[in-house]
């Protein structure tokens, strides 16, 4: 019997002191600061790149061949293989961007901000834009990077909320695209 009373007591003490610690719970939404580097190379897509070391980096089928993550804060990085003509001119990356911004409009009306320039990343030619948009009904800042090598359009979007794009597109997003290598893709992608 004093066995028991003794094991209710304790019992007894336990319960009570669960959910007496009040915790703040983690952070999952707000971006880590990027530290440090991890080399990643994405054989099927062509690329390589250095990410920060406190990211999560995943790897999908294509044509989502990688992203990289910390909380709200996304890196994909997709390949599309195209037969036709891959733009290489001024003119050809102007025409490129400017059907992009349309089909960006098409697909969310309420996009805005949006800036194009034309860019050379380890030699391939793209273009490159910024804009605000809806990602699954909540805005987001995004920067859109086309390049076209290989027989194929590789996209880098990057994009966070408003409040932390400009930190993790310093840290994060602009380091990742200058440290961008492209290869032939291996395994026919």
């Amino acid at each position: 019997m004093r066995r028991s009373i003794l094991l209710l007591a304790a019992l007894a003490a336990t319960l009570a002191g669960c959910g007496a610690d009040r915790r703040q719970p983690p952070d999952v939404v707000t971006p880590q600061t990027p530290k440090g580097g991890q080399a990643v190379r994405v054989a099927p897509a062509g690329v390589s790149f250095t990410a920060p070391a406190n990211w999560r980096v995943s790897y999908g089928p294509a044509p989502l061949y990688a992203t990289v993550t910390s909380g709200r804060a996304t890196i994909a990085i997709y390949r599309y293989p195209r037969v036709e003509k891959l733009p290489r001119t001024a003119k050809q990356l102007a025409a490129a961007g400017s059907a992009h911004a349309a089909a960006g409009l098409t697909r969310d009306p309420t996009l805005t901000e949006l800036v194009g320039v034309r860019v050379r990343i380890d030699g391939e030619p793209g273009f490159q834009t910024r804009a605000t948009e809806h990602i699954l009904g909540l805005p987001r800042t995004v920067r859109s990077t086309h390049l076209y090598a290989h027989r194929g359009e590789l996209v880098i979007d990057a994009f966070a909320p408003a409040e932390d794009f400009a930190r993790v597109d310093a840290g994060a997003f602009r380091p990742l695209l200058r440290s961008l290598r492209v290869s032939r893709p291996e395994g026919g992608a």
